[in-house]
C-alpha cells in the first residue's frame, strides 16, 4: 500500500495523503490481532523564529536535521514517518504501547540534545514538542487519534515546549497545574496576612496607642468673628455676651484652645456664625 505513496522531496517522509489509508488499515489489522499501536505528532519548537531570523534555507536545514534524527533514532523498529504540515511530523509505532512510544520519543529528544544542528560553521540546538495517542484507548478513527495527539502536542507547547505528553495524561497534568496555582495563591495570601500582622504589631498598633493619649482639636465651622476698633480680628465661639463685653473661645493654629474676654468698648463689630 505504501510502495506507491508519494514522499516529501525535502525530508523523504511520506506526504499527508498517505496517512488516513495507512491508519485505517493499521487499525483494522491491530483490532483483528489484538495489538496496540501509537501515534506521535511532533512539532519543531520556535521554527517560525528560525525562518524569520535566518531565512528559509536555514529553515530547510532545520527540517532535514530534525527528520534525519527521527529516522536514525527509530532504525531498529518498524515505524511510519510522515510530514503532516510545515514543521509538523507524525511517527507511527505499530505494535507499541503509549509507554513504549514515549520511551522511544525520549530517546529522540536525547539525540537532539546530544547532536545539535550544524549550519554555517555554527551549532544550533533544536527541540521538539510531542503529543502521543494510543490505539484503541485514545481514538478508534484516524481523525480522533490525530486530534487527540494534536491536543497533547499543543499542551506540551503551552506548558513550556521541549516536552512529550501522552494524551491520557493531560487531565492529570491539568489538575496538577491547578493545584500548584492554588497552592501558590494560598502561600501568597498567607504571606500577605503575616506581613500585615507584623506591620500591625510593629507600626500600626504603637501609633494607635500614641493616638489614645493625644487630644485632637478640630476647629468648628461657622465661627463667630469679633473685630476690634484697632483693626485686630478674632475668630472663635462666643460663650457669653452682655453689655460689658463678650467671652470668646479661641482655636489656635497649633491645635491649642483658649478663652479671652473682650470689653464692649474695644469692639467695633461682631459677626455671628460666619455671617457676611
Amino acid at each position: 500500500m505504501l510502495d506507491q505513496a508519494p514522499r516529501d522531496i525535502l525530508t523523504g517522509f511520506y506526504q499527508r495523503d498517505a496517512l488516513e489509508p495507512y491508519l485505517r488499515q493499521l487499525m483494522a489489522d491491530s483490532t483483528a490481532q489484538g495489538k496496540p499501536f501509537s501515534l506521535a505528532l511532533i512539532d519543531i519548537d520556535r521554527f517560525k523564529k528560525y525562518n524569520d531570523k535566518y531565512g528559509h534555507l536555514f529553515g530547510d536545514e532545520i527540517l532535514k536535521y530534525a527528520t534525519s534524527t527521527l529516522r536514525l533514532t527509530f532504525l531498529e523498529g518498524p515505524s511510519f514517518f510522515l510530514r503532516y504540515g510545515g514543521d509538523e511530523f507524525i511517527v507511527i509505532f505499530p505494535g507499541k504501547t503509549v509507554r513504549e512510544a514515549l520511551s522511544a520519543m525520549r530517546q529522540c529528544q536525547h539525540n537532539l540534545r546530544r547532536r545539535p544542528c550544524l549550519y554555517g560553521n555554527r551549532f544550533y540546538r533544536v527541540s521538539v514538542s510531542c503529543g502521543i495517542a494510543g490505539f484503541p484507548q485514545d481514538g478508534r478513527t484516524p481523525d480522533e487519534m490525530i486530534r487527540n495527539a494534536d491536543e497533547a502536542m499543543y499542551f506540551s507547547k503551552k506548558t513550556g515546549r521541549n516536552r512529550i505528553i501522552p494524551y491520557g495524561r493531560i487531565g492529570l497534568l491539568k489538575f496538577r497545574r491547578i493545584a500548584m496555582f492554588l497552592a501558590a495563591a494560598l502561600f501568597a495570601a498567607a504571606a500577605v496576612t503575616l506581613l500585615y500582622r507584623l506591620t500591625y504589631q510593629q507600626i500600626i498598633r504603637p501609633r494607635l496607642e500614641q493616638l489614645k493619649h493625644m487630644k485632637i482639636v478640630t476647629e468648628p465651622r461657622n465661627l463667630d468673628t469679633v473685630i476690634l476698633r484697632n483693626g485686630l480680628v478674632f475668630k472663635g465661639s462666643i460663650l457669653t455676651e452682655n453689655n460689658g463685653g463678650v467671652v470668646l473661645h479661641l482655636y489656635f493654629e497649633n491645635g491649642g484652645e483658649g478663652q479671652m474676654t473682650i470689653r464692649r468698648s474695644e469692639i467695633s463689630q461682631i459677626k455671628y456664625g460666619g455671617a457676611p
